[in-house]
């Protein structure tokens, strides 16, 4: 194998498979990459049995062939090289990157264990790629880290013929991020790894339009492509819980306030609280007034600005939960709503934040909060 490239396009080639390979393989060959030249062009691909990802580039080859090395290794040398172009050679078992002066001589890697990549799924549509970027951002944070139910550590994804809809939940909260779709309906649930989700989502971020193909069979693989790059990623198999039916149709008792202000004061008060504490919310017709609960160190207190409809309401919400949500919010004033819970009316329900005044990345987004038992 012999050819010649531009520097940077091969730099940011493997840079993108690298972003996207397993920081734990299961065998040492799952962390390399495959070049393949053929033609006037050259081939890059990973796969570590749960993702898959390619690029394609344009090169001058001279001798046509395939090699597995290391791929972070390559990575750090194509970005710390001297010269606009550079030279990819195969001598025996060993690869030769040469640009300007700058010489590297890398061991390839053996093939004999290495999985053939899967078919990548025929593109069922498209979505804006930034927007897709920003949707995964914000329902991703609300999935569960606990690998005891693999279910909650995904993001479930839908399909009709207008709209694309993203749920995560990890028992304490639900987030739904609606995007417009030109595409296929998809009738079946697609759990996708969240930690996965947003790793391929913020490797597309800068293109335009993103296809996604929702494969079938046995392996049930989803698809992501836009341009010369494609990625595609095994499925979590399993039923998700109908979390879409807990959100209210419309909250009667809600507070407006600065979304800025909201999460600043949270912020500062939760400071003095361990990560795992809640903090107490009281809304009036005017006012917000937080409050630490149950910290031997410190206390603290705030009180922000609010506009109240309904009756005042105490909650008691964990801090980091609702950071969450407020963080990725493009918007000036929120929206939290107050439910009634179902099984005390006494007891607050789940709060309901969503946008006052959209802006159109954040017109379908919601968030629901269980409050934690009140500590007096």
């Amino acid at each position: 194998m012999k050819f010649q490239a531009d520097r940077e396009v091969l730099s940011d080639a493997v840079s993108f498979l690298v972003r996207l390979l397993s920081p734990r393989p299961q065998l040492p060959q799952l962390s390399g990459v495959m070049i393949e030249a053929d033609g006037n062009e050259v081939r890059l691909s990973i796969f570590d049995y749960e993702v898959a990802a390619r690029v394609k580039i344009a090169a001058a080859v001279d001798m046509p062939g395939k090699v597995l090395v290391q791929a972070r290794l390559l990575s750090e040398i194509l970005s710390k090289l001297p010269s606009a172009s550079v030279a990819i050679q195969l001598d025996e078992s060993r690869l030769q990157v040469n640009s300007g002066s700058s010489k590297f001589s890398l061991s390839s890697m053996s093939t004999t264990d290495y999985p053939d990549t899967p078919v990548f799924p025929i593109a069922t549509g498209k979505v804006s790629a930034g927007e897709f970027t920003n949707g995964v951002s914000k329902v991703a944070v609300a999935a569960s880290r606990e690998e005891i139910t693999p279910v909650l550590t995904a993001v479930m994804i839908t399909a009709s013929a207008k709209e694309l809809t993203m749920v995560s939940t990890d028992r304490f909260r639900v987030a739904v991020k609606v995007l417009p779709w030109n595409g296929k309906s998809v009738e079946r649930q697609v759990l996708i790894p969240a930690r996965v989700l947003s790793e391929i989502s913020k490797t597309f971020s800068h293109d335009s339009e993103l296809e996604l193909g929702f494969g079938e069979g046995e392996k049930d693989m989803i698809g992501f492509s836009s341009g010369n790059k494609s990625v595609s990623t095994a499925t979590i198999k399993g039923k998700y819980p109908a979390v879409l039916q807990l959100f209210p149709e419309e909250t009667a008792s809600f507070a407006i306030l600065s979304r800025q202000d909201l999460l600043d004061a949270t912020r500062r008060v939760a400071l003095v609280v361990d990560r795992e504490k809640p903090l107490r919310y009281k809304f009036t017709e005017n006012e917000l007034s937080l409050e630490s609960i149950g910290s031997d160190v410190a206390d603290a207190s705030e009180q922000i600005s609010c506009s109240m409809k309904g009756e005042e309401t105490l909650v008691s919400l964990r801090p980091q939960f609702l950071t969450d949500a407020l963080t990725g919010l493009d918007v000036e004033n929120v929206k939290i709503g107050f439910t009634v819970n179902p099984n005390n009316p006494n007891k607050p329900g789940p709060v309901l934040i969503s946008p006052v005044d959209p802006k159109d990345g954040d017109k379908d987004f919601k968030y629901l909060l269980q409050p934690n038992l009140l500590v007096s």
